[in-house]
């Protein structure tokens, strides 16, 4: 059977093809809702911290729900890691297998939890239910199942591997059910999650089976074989429009949970004819803190990219996939070999893995004369979760973990037509929510004291990288608590693209001995003004075991992302709204995009002044000798190629014939958080080891940036 992107074999109909489509669809977001109402966990409820699935017996996905995308990967080592596991051993319906560690079934990591039941029709198997979601305790030496401090596996949680079967015939097994629950600080909450995630499943069941016996099963596969072939055709013929070639980039994971060291993430792309092949030979090796990735998060991770790059508006399947190929070394920090700690690889490393994607398809993208597949081109996303665990016990005497989902609040990266969306969450947040402030004070014993729009984070840009969050909460209604945080894109911060700026980057703080009673006392709103603190203590990027007590805040700023074009062609307008609207200051907004702002507007023959100043200073005082049209309609500043060589959008200034026009550029090289600092832009500096740095490529002939690119000098560690 062949067929193209636009046509059908013979014999099939595209109603019932997209009935059925659609009906999958339906049946696995039907599943979250089932998990939602029956959890009562907030990170599940609240945060939407899940995905749902079904596959096929082999374990190819007939259809994912929009939650998390990186769970496409480790969701899918799952089952098929299960199906190798159980092979020859009897199944029935109402059977379910649970399974955690990434080591043996994929995971992301020990929280993110797996369901898997078998689908029956009949005595025949057809297919797996699965659903997957963070629960908020796994055992192991620290509350919430991130160990910065761990250095093996063995203690970050009770580790499950394929095959450990939780439910039989419908009932549950219950001498390993009072193994799990002897594991675990909040068992009531860890059953009742276990328990949505069967109903979760048994609702796909049930709705899955219903399909098929209203269109027959041998209907059923032919459809969904050809979803399958159908998906893989339009990925592929949106990857031969991609100029052939081999691509690099690299990334850095920062701090193992013990030391501040980096750590390299490096891809080879290569792309041939309608296939892509990602390699990851060349990164750091695994080491013995918690950012070790796993295979299954690893696969999820490049998912997390390829399929809003190329794969927008495709039903996911299993045929989005199969264009792409991944190479991981074993022993390596993207596939790391027991013992590796890994409970925190998918949130660090894994969004590395996203980060150097989005990069290497930039550059592959830039290039195509396609120009719905050079705008799928952006501003790279703040990917971190900046996480915080508290653990302790209330003045009522009940025992909590707070695994606090505020922490999804990054911005995305700007976009070719618009400027990224604040606290958007990671890139593989398709559903990102963010927990209602009275929520978490009803349920956990803190007392917001702000939550805004940390404006310390944008990339600037033509358009501007998304906002990320930031917020301060104290105790209220327990004496102390023991915090866990990690804030992994504190230092290497998110690149923007075509001369957008990076991002500003993540942290932490307890301002300890503030005087927050007594101005609630006094009737008057704390703020980051008017609280007075004895010491603010800067946390590590990955810290552990800190106590905060009655009287202290915990403050958390979180990353933004990538600008999109030079910032000096941003639309005056839209700084002054920005101005106006409290997303930058005046001052940034005349010294990153030589905009004038008076009586709240922007000064049309200011502005033109300040930015021909701004480009000759550039040019290090030179005059340019070309100009940028005070309205070019080019936000984009990232060089393209025609029959003549390279040439600059903006202002059609020529940039040589070689194969890189970068050699023509104009190099400037800043240490990359004292130059973002200039922008208003929060990043943390380094104070050891490799250098963090920013490469800023101008135009000779006028002054525009084509590029900003972060940079780690290695040579220096």
């Amino acid at each position: 059977m062949t067929t193209t992107p636009n046509t059908l074999p013979d014999g099939f109909d595209p109603v019932t093809l997209e009935v059925i489509r659609m009906r999958l669809d339906s049946i696995v977001e039907e599943m979250g809702i089932a998990m939602i109402r029956s959890s009562g966990s907030p990170v599940i409820t609240e945060a939407g911290d899940f995905n749902t699935a079904l596959f096929d017996p082999t374990g190819r996905i007939y259809a994912y729900s929009d939650y998390v995308q990186f769970h496409i990967g480790s969701g899918s080592v799952a089952v098929q890691n299960l199906v190798k596991a159980i092979e020859g051993e009897p199944l029935a319906p109402g059977d379910a297998f649970i399974c955690n560690d990434p080591h043996t079934a994929g995971a992301s990591h020990p929280p993110d939890t797996n369901v898997i039941s078998p689908i029956f029709h009949g005595d025949e198997l057809i297919g797996w239910a699965q659903s997957q979601a963070h629960l908020v305790d796994v055992g192991g030496m620290t509350p919430g199942g991130f160990a910065p401090g761990a250095h093996d596996c063995y203690a970050e949680a009770l580790r499950l591997p394929p095959g450990v079967k939780i439910f039989e015939r419908g009932e549950p097994v219950e001498w390993v059910r009072r193994i799990l629950l002897n594991n675990v600080r909040v068992p009531a909450l860890f059953w009742n999650d276990v328990r949505s995630l069967v109903a979760s499943n048994n609702t796909g069941i049930r709705r899955l089976l219903s399909t098929i016996d209203e269109f027959g099963l041998e209907q059923f596969r032919d459809y969904t074989r050809l979803s399958f072939q159908l998906a893989e055709q339009v990925v592929r013929d949106r990857i031969s429009r991609i100029p052939d070639g081999t691509y690099t980039a690299e990334e850095w994971t920062e701090h193992n949970g013990h030391v501040d060291e980096l750590y390299r993430v490096a891809c080879t792309m290569t792309k041939r004819d309608d296939q892509i092949t990602f390699d990851f030979t060349g990164s750091s090796e695994q080491t013995d803190g918690f950012v070790n990735c796993s295979y299954g998060a690893l696969v999820g991770s490049v998912a997390t990219a390829i399929v809003p790059i190329l794969a927008w508006d495709v039903p996911f399947n299993e045929g989005v996939m199969t264009a792409f190929d991944i190479v991981a070394e074993p022993g390596s920090i993207v596939n790391p070999r027991p013992p590796a700690p890994i409970s925190n690889g998918h949130l660090t490393t894994g969004a590395r893995v996203s980060r150097v994607v989005t990069k290497l398809m930039n550059e592959a993208c830039r290039g195509s004369g396609d120009d719905t597949v050079r705008d799928r081109t952006q501003g790279v996303w703040g990917d971190s979760w900046t996480g915080g665990i508290s653990a302790g016990t209330t003045d009522a005497g009940e025992y909590f973990v707070l695994f606090n989902m505020d922490g999804g609040g990054m911005g995305a990266g700007a976009q070719p037509d618009r400027d990224g969306l604040d606290c958007a969450g990671m890139m593989t947040q398709v559903n990102n929510m963010l927990p209602d402030v009275e929520m978490n004070e009803m349920l956990y014993p803190v007392l917001y004291l702000w939550k805004q729009l940390n404006i310390d984070s944008a990339g600037h840009g033509a358009h501007r990288g998304g906002l990320g969050l930031r917020f301060a909460w104290t105790l209220h209604g327990a004496q102390e608590v023991t915090q866990t945080v990690f804030a992994p894109n504190a230092q290497v911060v998110a690149d923007g693209f075509g001369g957008g700026l990076p991002g500003g980057g993540s942290g932490h703080e307890v301002w300890r001995g503030t005087d927050v009673a007594r101005l609630l006392a006094d009737g008057r709103v704390p703020t980051r003004d008017t609280l007075g603190a004895e010491e603010r203590e800067l946390l590590e990027i990955n810290q552990q075991s800190v106590a905060i007590r009655a009287g202290d805040v915990l403050v958390q700023w979180i990353a933004g992302g990538g600008g999109y074009g030079d910032p000096l062609l941003r639309d005056p307008r839209l700084v002054a709204a920005d101005v106006r609207d409290g997303y930058v200051t005046a001052e940034t907004a005349r010294r990153t995009y030589g905009v004038v702002i008076a009586d709240g507007t922007a000064d049309e023959a200011a502005t033109q002044r300040a930015r021909a100043a701004l480009r000759s200073e550039r040019l290090d005082g030179d005059t340019p000798a070309q100009q940028v049209p005070p309205t070019s309609p080019a936000r984009s500043s990232a060089p393209r190629r025609d029959a003549d060589g390279w040439y600059v959008p903006a202002s059609g200034a020529r940039l040589g014939t070689g194969d890189d026009w970068r050699d023509e550029a104009r190099t400037v090289t800043h240490v990359a958080a004292d130059r973002l600092a200039e922008h208003g832009v929060r990043v943390r500096p380094r104070t050891e080891g490799g250098r963090v740095l920013i490469d800023e490529f101008y135009s000779p002939s006028c002054g525009t940036l084509l590029e900003a690119r972060v940079r780690v000098d290695a040579s220096a560690s």
